[in-house]
């Protein structure tokens, strides 16, 4: 066994051999050699880059029966958070729309806190759920989502990569959802925003090698090159997988970018997509941008209720007031 030290982390033990392969449980799908020193850098269009994905890591959608839980002490933390504030745009922004296309990076158990099971449930849409987090893809897996699944990691730059998932799980003794816990776990080298630091106080540590291919990569193994809702949570390297998008070569109509740092406004970031055509409709923790020219964005807007702001998450309770004033005629905002 070789110790590893790691920045900011407790030091952590892995095989040696770990570096080049780990077994099929540890990482990915039904396969053994998934995190391969032959993988580490490829670009994103390249043939074994595609191929790795298509033959290892994407799973298809369920034919099965949805098995969502009923529990109810599950069902009480399932809307909790965010979740309110991005489903009251998502619901109005996709409204009667049926047959999209979604992405979802950050999808934990496939029914906690997902930005995507309404529009699959009711609009019957489809799309990709990525999961990184073995424990919880095993669940999502069984969730029976009708979507591809991939138990791997999207990477924050246009090149594939090996990379130390931080598995946070909740210590004995707390009341937290622990779901909320699970979805805090983290890339290894992420700065994760104060918004966190609470979870990472209760938590224990436990590490996964694992690998990480660029958005354009999994767009291309599926044949997609439109992405209807674009949802990222991926605890710190969002901004930079969206910088990373080939915007030649794909189109995406609404992102959903979760910033978990609501003292800083974003401006720059909030600038880079304006210059791509987009607007900013909503912010809190989560950033939703649309695109200015498309139907969703008209649709949103024909809603006398459509500018919120989420003034207060503690425990859940989310606070809406009309303080997010409507786009002014060059669909910049007003937070006055």
């Amino acid at each position: 066994m070789k110790s590893l030290e790691v920045a900011n982390d407790q030091h952590f033990q892995v095989p040696l051999r770990s570096c080049v392969r780990l077994r099929g449980s540890d990482v990915g799908v039904g396969g053994k050699a998934v995190v391969d020193a032959s993988l580490d850098h490829l670009a994103a269009t390249h043939p074994l880059a595609l191929h790795t994905l298509t033959t290892t890591y994407l799973r298809p959608p369920s034919t099965l029966p949805y098995n969502l839980s009923t529990d109810p002490t599950y069902l009480a933390s399932t809307k909790l958070g965010s979740w309110n504030f991005i489903n009251h745009y998502i619901t109005r922004l996709f409204d009667g729309e049926r047959g999209g296309f979604f992405v979802e990076a950050g999808a934990l158990d496939g029914q906690q806190l997902s930005n995507t099971l309404w529009l699959e449930q009711e609009l019957g849409w489809t799309g990709l759920l990525i999961e990184p987090n073995p424990y919880s893809y095993q669940h999502l897996r069984h969730k029976h989502r009708k979507a591809w699944t991939a138990n791997s990691c999207i990477s924050s730059d246009n090149f594939t990569k090996k990379s130390i998932l931080v598995d946070l799980s909740m210590r004995v003794g707390y009341d937290n959802p622990k779901w909320f816990v699970k979805g805090t776990s983290y890339e290894l080298g992420m700065k994760l925003g104060n918004d966190f630091s609470d979870f990472l106080n209760i938590a224990d540590k436990t590490y996964h090698m694992t690998h990480c291919f660029p958005l354009h990569s999994y767009l291309l193994a599926l044949n997609v090159t439109t992405v209807d809702l674009l949802s990222l949570d991926t605890q710190g390297s969002e901004i930079d997988i969206v910088k990373s998008i080939p915007w030649e070569d794909v189109t995406i109509r609404v992102l959903v970018v979760e910033i978990a740092d609501e003292k800083n406004f974003q401006s720059e970031f909030v600038e880079y997509l304006r210059v791509k055509g987009y607007v900013l409709v909503g912010n809190s923790v989560d950033y939703i941008f649309v695109k200015t020219n498309d139907s969703a964005f008209t649709r949103l807007t024909s809603h006398n209720d459509w500018y919120l702001k989420v003034l207060d998450m503690k425990n859940g309770n989310v606070v809406y007031t009309k303080m997010f004033a409507k786009l002014d005629n060059e669909g910049s905002n007003d937070n006055s």
